[in-house]
Formats: C-alpha cells, structure tokens, sequence
C-alpha cells in the first residue's frame, strides 16, 4: 500500500491555486493608484457642471426677459415698463443681477430696442445677455 502525505506531494501546489495575501494588496495598490490619477478629472468635471449650472440659468433669465417683453407689444408704454434690475439666486446659491433695458418711446416708433444682461454679483462679470426689437405696430 501506498501512502501519500498531502504536503510532500509534487502536485499540492497546484491544489492551493487562487490568490495569496501579497497578490491582494498589489491589486488594491494598483487600484489606489487608479483612482488617485483620476480624482482631478473628477474635481475638474464637478467645478464644470456647477459653472454650466449657473450658465443655464442666466441664459434662461435673460431668453425670459426678452420672450416678456415680446409679449408686451405692441404698446409701447407696456414693453417700457419691464425695464429694470432684480436679483436671483441660482440653484447653487449664486445671486446674479438681472437687468433688462428698454429704449424710449417715441411717436412713430415701429420698434423698441429690449437688452437684458446677467451679471454674478461674486465676480461681477457679465454670464450671459442678449438684445432684441420688439415691433409695435405701425
């Protein structure tokens, strides 16, 4: 009879198969390292969406503003009045200034220049604006 002990035979290494401790830790290395080169990337695409948050709003603003004042004609008195500044604050907190501009009326004017422009009040720059005639009949 032959007997065999389980640890002097050629072919227990090959009955141990899978990973050790050291094959672990170089994966989780590895792995470490990954998402450290990536962590930029994702603090560079958060800053992005956030500006483009406060983007979107200040161009909607600004197209609500000018489709208002359209709507007022064509009285003029009507579009004159929506001229003005207001402050709002975006979903992200930021307060932007709101100013709309509307030209003279005059008699005989066919059509009333209408500007409105958004400024961030923490940098003080213009984000978005957009001008626009609005007719008043003739």
């Amino acid at each position: 009879m032959t007997a065999f002990s389980t640890g002097s035979h050629p072919d227990s290494a090959k009955a141990d198969a899978g990973l050790g401790l050291l094959e672990i830790v170089v994966s989780m290395l590895m792995l470490g390292l990954l998402a450290i080169a990536l962590v930029p990337m994702l603090v560079a695409g958060l800053k992005v969406s956030a500006q483009n948050t406060t983007l979107a709003t200040a161009t909607q603003l600004v197209a609500t503003r000018l489709q208002l004042a359209q709507a007022a004609g064509p009285v003029c008195a009507n579009v004159a009045a929506l001229g003005g500044v207001s402050q709002v604050t975006d979903p992200r907190g930021v307060v932007l200034e709101v100013t709309t501009v509307t030209g003279l009326c005059t008699t005989g004017a066919r059509t009333l220049p209408v500007s409105a422009s958004v400024v961030r009040l923490d940098t003080l720059q213009t984000i978005s604006s957009a001008s626009t005639l609005v007719y008043l009949g003739g």
